[in-house]
């Protein structure tokens, strides 16, 4: 077997705090900003190219995408801890299964989301109130996606066992591959083929596919200790179950989140094409911009992992306070960025005057509040470190269901648009809330304990 690559390890329990931390945070800032990039791009070409409704059809899609693989992407988080906690416990038949059974069970569980997301895509968007001058695009787009949805979950799922071996490298320079295909694919597709908003999905789906092939083939050449053709027809109940475990609070968190925004999509759909198409593309803006907090977040979770690991709570307070520091040296930076070139950056995508004017009022209501965002998403971090996923699902509940829908009913009903892009930030109040009183309440202690 060719030697397993080492990559740069982070001891947190003793040294400096900040620069390890920034240092840390970075590769998965860069891995975010590439994921962010696909769509992106995505919206541009067809923004500039295509046309609002096109634009519009992406936008009323992407809810109902994310939350078709929410849980499945959040039970991947499972794969990276139970193939790493093999591979420390040297235990090879143990790694060889889990990876196997987690390929085997994702294969399976896409198909039946690609089946039944297929058949009832017509159905879905109509639900939700999709305008009928973008419905039929947004049919194709999201029936194009979903037959997509194996190499899509196939290639997170090599990213986590990746991740459990040790080698943080490989997935980046994957997805780092996938968004440059996927940009030479957009323009040939779309620029060259004139296939239309479908030539912006087949490019993806496309690219993701390439990237999968990539990572099984890495797999097999690089590991293969742990991966081989004939290991992959093993299946292991024990392997799934602790997936599960460890996978599905994170999950039904994601799958809460994005069936939240998929009935906040259905208001934004009762105002019409060009508020659908400005906030598709001010919702990529704003993702965009958290992007730094939270990869702050997730590095603060692996300094607070070591650290209790370790037996250290003063330690993980000064971790906290030097990362909400940063963090909200971050949201300062970007508020005042959003906020003054909110027009110039929706005007990257479309020249459609009212598009452009919609989404520049969402992005100054948001940004005018990434204070909260910052407050609320850095301390998560101590809670994912300690294992307390259910509190996090908790406050997505609340966040999401007792807040933020609620508003969005209310507001919109009463002052239009702008009180439904209130809405939209409310639930970060109710994060902020649950994420310090984690903090503060020192009930993460007893995991030192």
């Amino acid at each position: 077997m060719k030697t397993i690559e080492k990559r740069k390890t982070f001891d947190f329990t003793q040294g400096d705090i900040a620069l390890p931390l920034i240092a840390f945070a970075i590769p998965m800032l860069l891995g975010n900003i590439l994921q962010q990039t696909y769509s992106i791009f995505d919206s541009i070409v067809v923004g500039r190219f295509i046309g609002k409704e096109a634009l519009a059809s992406i936008g009323a899609s992407n809810p109902i995408t994310r939350l078709s693989i929410a849980l499945v992407i959040g039970i991947t988080l499972g794969v990276s801890v139970a193939v790493s906690q093999a591979i420390g416990s040297h235990k090879q038949d143990d790694v060889k299964k889990a990876i196997s059974t987690a390929y085997i069970f994702f294969t399976g569980f896409s198909f039946v989301i690609t089946v039944i997301g297929f058949a009832i895509t017509p159905y879905v968007l109509k639900l939700i109130g999709t305008p009928s001058e973008v419905l039929p695009l947004a049919i194709t787009y999201l029936r194009i996606t979903f037959i997509g949805t194996i190499p899509m979950v196939g290639y997170n799922v090599s990213a986590s066992v990746f991740r459990g071996l040790g080698n943080s490298r490989v997935p980046l320079i994957m997805l780092a591959i996938s968004t440059v295909i996927n940009i030479i694919l957009d323009l040939i597709f779309v620029l060259a083929l004139n296939l239309g908003v479908a030539g912006t999905a087949w490019a993806t789906l496309l690219s993701q596919t390439i990237s999968f092939i990539l990572s099984l083939l890495i797999l097999l050449k690089n590991y293969s200790l742990y991966f081989t053709k004939d290991s992959i027809k093993v299946f292991e109940v024990s392997s799934l179950k602790k997936f599960l475990k460890i996978g599905v609070p994170s999950g039904l968190k994601g799958s809460m989140y994005w069936l939240g925004y998929v009935l906040i999509t259905s208001i934004i759909n009762s105002f019409g094409t060009e508020t659908v198409a400005a906030f598709s593309i001010a919702s990529k803006i704003d993702s965009f911009v958290q992007t730094p907090m939270i990869s702050l977040s997730n590095a603060l979770s692996t300094y607070v992992g070591q650290n209790v690991g370790a037996k250290q709570p003063q330690r993980i307070k000064q971790g906290v306070r030097v990362s909400v520091l940063i963090g909200i040296l971050f949201s300062f930076i970007m508020t005042l960025s959003v906020f003054t070139f909110s027009k110039n950056l929706m005007s990257i995508f479309t020249d459609n005057i009212e598009v452009i004017e919609i989404g520049a009022k969402y992005l100054k209501i948001v940004s005018a509040l990434y204070l909260v965002f910052a407050l609320q998403e850095v301390p998560q971090g101590v809670a994912v470190g300690c294992g307390d996923t259910l509190w996090l699902l908790l406050s997505t509940i609340c966040a999401m269901w007792v807040v933020r829908l609620p508003l969005a009913y209310t507001l919109s009903d009463k002052f239009g648009l702008t009180g439904l892009w209130f809405s939209i930030p409310s639930g970060w109040f109710v994060a902020f809330l649950f994420a310090n009183s984690y903090v503060l309440s020192g009930y993460w202690k007893k995991k030192i304990k």
